[in-house]
């Protein structure tokens, strides 16, 4: 008895207690659509989605504000509404071209950055740790790694898909705005980035940019 007493204690003192990292995981959930576009390239909403994960730091400046610091990955889909797409040609040539056979189901193009939001929000009811209604207004600032095109459709009453990657003419790097109005961990944004989307955009003389709106969930 006195052993299993002893050795039960002995386990109590070694329980780990689970650490209190700072900071919170941060998702913005939304839709993009392009500005300054042609007819030329013409887009989709809803499959033009974005999606977006953050390690997101505060620092507390006064009862009313909070600076805020992220660091993380965003997934950007471009959903083209017809059948113009980035093609490869039988020697391995990137060009913009016409899907000509088979029932279209999906043609997107995907593009993957690494990016840096900053924001100061304001609180104005005050806050002592994030509670509450606020308002904010920051920057954004993005690295492309990625980029694919991903291209289904139905021939012959079978699916194919086709997954290309390459640079495509786009951008390497992206700034942005960014604009938030929420309460506690939720919250509605927009996203209006300054810089063009293609360095070398496939139709002559079009410069579209980005515009992206949806929600936020930040705490996890």
């Amino acid at each position: 008895l006195c052993f299993t007493y002893f050795f039960g204690f002995a386990q109590e003192e070694k329980i780990l207690q689970q650490p209190d990292i700072p900071g919170d995981i941060m998702l913005d959930l939304g839709f993009n659509s392009l500005i300054n576009n042609s007819e030329s390239i013409n887009t989709k909403l809803f499959p033009s989605r974005s999606f977006g994960i953050y390690y997101l730091l505060n620092r507390k400046l006064s009862d009313q504000f909070i600076f805020n610091s992220a660091i993380g990955l965003t997934f950007e889909k471009i959903g083209f509404a017809d059948r113009a797409n980035y093609q490869v040609d039988d020697l391995k040539i990137i060009s913009w071209d016409t899907l000509g056979v088979g029932e279209l189901k999906s043609n997107i193009l995907a593009i993957n950055y690494l990016e840096l939001p900053l924001e100061f929000r304001f609180y104005p009811s005050r806050t002592v740790d994030g509670e509450g209604l606020f308002v904010s207004i920051g920057g954004i600032l993005g690295l492309k790694i990625a980029a694919k095109t991903k291209i289904k459709y139905k021939l012959d009453g079978s699916n194919f898909k086709e997954t290309n990657t390459g640079n495509f003419g786009l951008s390497d790097f992206r700034y942005g705005m960014v604009a938030r109005v929420g309460f506690k961990k939720v919250n509605a944004f927009v996203k209006y980035y300054m810089s063009d989307i293609w360095r070398e955009a496939p139709v002559v003389q079009v410069t579209p940019s980005q515009f992206t709106f949806g929600i936020n969930l930040t705490g996890f």
